[in-house]
């Protein structure tokens, strides 16, 4: 039973970061990243296909980027089917401004209008303000609002240095694109944090601080690894990347590493006075 548990979790997590990761050497870089990534673009398109067969709106919902530049949604038809029906027109071209009446975009070399009666946004959330709308307050009146800004770096995701005895859930890069679950990454983090409370208290200390130079390091690793991935590919934007074009959303690691990582905390890390 533990086994087959095993093989679950393996299929459902880590099996498919390898591939995420760039092949140097793979020849069209601007469809897919590797062979099989390139095998999960066809399988995709080949779904899509069978769904819709009028050339100009294939020409709008297959993504000309790779798989899982952005998040994939899965669909059983009822998505591309809505797209067909005879009062529906989708739309791909940019947004230039909303008034009164409708919408104003850019079509080729000229600013159309689309009247509307509802706009429903699909932009209510702030996935690079972590924490937000709260503002915590560290050494020296620090805002972390304002030192994070929107490229946060956090120790594992979850220990700040300038911010004792504090500590994130589902902080800066714990985010799971590739698979897995979010209960095993908050139960990782949670373990890690009582084992930073057993520490201070086992020291009878009045503070427990990650070092500056460990946090630094760290996140370099971060998005160093990133830079293999294709959620850093130039060829769209996403909700992962900050204005800056990095990545502080998701984590770039494998759950088996992180789990490892997060079993208890390196007392060298830390400052515990």
């Amino acid at each position: 039973d533990r086994f087959y548990r095993f093989l679950l979790f393996w299929v459902s997590a880590d099996a498919l970061l390898p591939t995420l990761i760039r092949d140097e050497s793979w020849p069209d870089q601007e469809r897919s990243i590797n062979a099989a990534n390139d095998m999960y673009r066809e399988h995709a398109t080949e779904w899509i296909k069978s769904q819709i067969t009028d050339p100009d709106l294939l020409s709008k919902v297959i993504p000309s980027y790779p798989p899982f530049v952005k998040r994939i949604l899965q669909d059983n038809g009822g998505w591309l089917g809505a797209l067909q029906q005879p009062h529906v027109e989708l739309i791909t071209d940019t947004i230039k401004a909303i008034d009164a009446t409708g919408i104003h975009y850019q079509s080729a070399a000229e600013t159309l209008h689309a009247e509307c009666d509802v706009i429903i946004y699909a932009t209510g959330f702030h996935a690079n303000k972590w924490l937000y709308p709260m503002d915590i307050t560290g050494r020296n009146n620090q805002s972390l609002h304002d030192l994070w800004g929107d490229n946060p770096k956090a120790y594992l995701g979850i220990t700040v240095p300038e911010f004792p005895n504090f500590y994130c859930m589902y902080g800066p890069n714990t985010n799971l694109a590739h698979a897995g679950t979010l209960f095993f990454n908050s139960e990782c983090q949670i373990r890690y944090i009582l084992r930073c409370i057993e520490l201070q208290v086992s020291t009878n200390a009045d503070t427990i601080e990650i070092k500056s130079e460990v946090n630094e390091a760290y996140n370099q690793r971060v998005q160093n690894e990133f830079s293999k991935t294709v959620w850093v590919h130039e060829g769209a934007g996403s909700w992962y990347k900050n204005s800056q074009g990095n990545i502080t959303t998701n984590t770039p690691w494998r759950l088996a590493d992180y789990w490892q990582w997060t079993l208890a905390p390196d007392a060298d890390e830390f400052t515990v006075k």
